[in-house]
């Protein structure tokens, strides 16, 4: 096993979704305390836009001033702003809290290519540390928009056009393994029997995946279900 990898193992899905969102609470909680700043990147897919979800339902019923936290995404789907398939959409229809600031990439609506939402998104997150950088898992153990055969590590860049994915769209917005990895932690959360073998490789520091490359600044954490854990 990565002697490096934090492992947390829950029951199931929702188990996984509640106790992890709690966490990512207390260290916003922790981080605005202290620093008055606080960064966390969220992502997408079913289990990403669940935390999403539950995220921002905590955030709304958040009676303090949450002035300080700003919500990225660490991949972002190249389409229409209000598309479903954005992974951003979660937050956009779902956050009530004016406090909190959430740092869109830029859509097709934007009259920009991916390329520029790149650019654009790289501009802005200039400077910036993510303190938490919330990665989902592909069966084919790809993180973000980064996939087996289809990303290139030598991309250092925080923001990378993408415009091969091999799952639709092709197109999209990536943070690179690079600015992934500066992040002082970076939580890959997976469920379900098909993440199994893909959770396998992380444990055993298979580098053929590119989640086998996450490896934060301060802490990598994988957060499972049993399913995606004992899965035979």
């Amino acid at each position: 096993m990565n002697d490096d990898l934090d492992l947390t193992m829950y029951a199931d899905g929702p188990a996984l979704v509640g106790a992890s969102v709690n966490e990512a609470l207390e260290l916003i909680s922790l981080q605005l305390s202290d620093k008055g700043v606080c960064h966390i990147a969220l992502t997408g897919g079913a289990l990403g836009g669940q935390f999403a979800a539950a995220l921002v339902e905590k955030l709304n019923s958040n009676a303090t001033d949450l002035t300080g936290l700003h919500i990225w995404f660490s991949d972002e789907r190249f389409d229409t702003a209000d598309s479903p398939l954005r992974n951003s959409q979660p937050v956009r229809s779902g956050l009530k809290n004016t406090s909190v600031t959430v740092h869109e990439v830029q859509s097709t609506d934007d009259g920009v290519d991916v390329f520029e939402a790149a650019a654009a998104y790289e501009a802005e997150l200039q400077d910036i540390t993510m303190d938490i950088c919330v990665l989902g898992l592909g069966p084919d153990g790809h993180v973000a928009s980064l996939f087996p055969n289809h990303w290139n590590p030598q991309l250092v860049a925080h923001a990378i056009p993408i415009t091969d994915s091999p799952k639709p769209p092709a197109q999209r917005v990536s943070f690179s393994m690079n600015f992934i990895n500066a992040s002082n932690q970076v939580w890959i959360i997976a469920t379900g029997e098909a993440k199994a073998p893909a959770v396998t490789q992380i444990l055993e520091g298979d580098q053929s995946i590119p989640a086998g490359h996450v490896v934060a600044a301060q802490l990598t954490r994988l957060f499972v279900d049993v399913e995606a854990f004992f899965a035979e």
